[in-house]
């Protein structure tokens, strides 16, 4: 397999690749990869999918502390709406 060398990526760029890998639990390589395919239209070519499977597990703690947080207030009931 051949290699590329690639100079003066812009730090925004570099952090958002770094935190996708990590978020996908792959390499910062295979993540670059995938950009390029997909960039090319090289990559799947398979059946498009129309689910929310790509965003499945994307959250880190914060995140879901977040979320869990702001959601409190739906589990609380007005009693006295429902007499």
């Amino acid at each position: 397999m051949s290699q590329i060398t690639l100079r003066d990526i812009p730090v925004e760029i570099e952090q958002l690749i770094r935190d996708l890998a990590r978020r996908r639990g792959q390499s910062i390589n295979k993540t670059v990869l995938e950009f390029l395919q997909k960039g090319l239209g090289l990559s799947g070519g398979g059946k498009k999918r129309r689910d929310l499977s790509s965003l499945a597990g994307t959250w880190d703690e914060r995140e879901f502390a977040e979320f869990e947080e702001n959601i409190k207030i739906f589990e609380q009931i007005d009693s006295e709406m429902w007499k």
